[in-house]
């Protein structure tokens, strides 16, 4: 007999004690964070990236020739294979953004779609950044590589507000076109100015960038807003109204009663 119920006990549950403790445990684990966005303000974002992506890469495009009409006189070899680079590339973020844009099978996945599209933003910021080593050689003259190296910033700049909806495609153009300018920068002027002037202009546009992506998020975020917010509030004020309507009650049922004994 005692042997049966060691048994029991043995294979009983946990109890009623160790079930309360696991479900406070539980109760004070901190819930994953979730995106401020909803998905509708998401779909809003990436049809502004898609809209405004034809004006980022025409500005690649039109600084791109630019700079092989000008560099490609002294140096037409080299001019030739960073366009053949820079072409190559925008002819790829080109055709992710018209098919989207025309409503092709990729439209019907546009988180896909945007993670592609951000893939070839990388290649198209390096090959572009790479102008300012590759267009150019070691001692080329002063003023046609400090016209490069300011066309070069300026247009990834505007490319990068321009695709500014969705951060991480701001960053992926961006950030490898300043990291081969300040290489190209280090070498035609020295380290000290190329951290100072590049330094400073990558820190400027980061910020301008950022504050930019910030705006369109937050205009999205009041444009749609998440239903479990909307849902939360609608809760919070009917419980309102209803303990409101309690009190009412309870009042009047009280000054009945007075009047009654009275």
């Amino acid at each position: 007999m005692p042997v049966f119920a060691a048994n029991l006990e043995a294979k009983a549950g946990p109890t009623v004690h160790e079930l309360q403790a696991l479900a406070e445990k539980a109760a004070r684990r901190k819930p994953r964070r979730k995106s401020r966005l909803s998905r509708a303000a998401q779909l809003q974002l990436i049809d502004i990236l898609s809209r405004w992506a034809a004006s980022g890469l025409a500005v690649i495009a039109g600084i791109s020739i630019f700079i092989a009409i000008t560099a490609g006189q002294p140096y037409p070899m080299r001019a030739a294979a960073w366009g053949v680079m820079v072409l190559s590339s925008l002819y790829l973020c080109r055709r992710l953004q018209r098919e989207f844009r025309a409503g092709e099978r990729c439209a019907a996945r546009p988180f896909k779609w945007r993670s592609n599209y951000t893939a070839a933003l990388a290649v198209l910021g390096a090959a572009f950044g790479a102008g300012a080593v590759v267009a150019l050689p070691k001692g080329a003259p002063a003023e046609l590589a400090f016209q490069t190296l300011a066309l070069l910033i300026s247009a990834t700049l505007g490319a990068g507000l321009l695709h500014a909806a969705h951060g991480r495609s701001a960053a992926a153009i961006a950030a490898p076109a300043a990291f081969f300018i300040f290489l190209g920068a280090a070498r035609d002027v020295g380290l000290s100015l190329a951290l100072g002037w590049v330094g400073a202009a990558a820190a400027t546009g980061g910020a301008a960038i950022f504050l930019f992506n910030r705006y369109l998020r937050e205009r999205a975020i009041r444009r749609f807003p998440r239903t479990g917010l909307l849902r939360r509030e609608i809760d919070s004020g009917a419980e309102e109204d209803d303990a409101i309507g309690h009190a009412d009650q309870s009042g009047v049922n009280k000054s009945q009663g007075e009047a009654a004994s009275a």
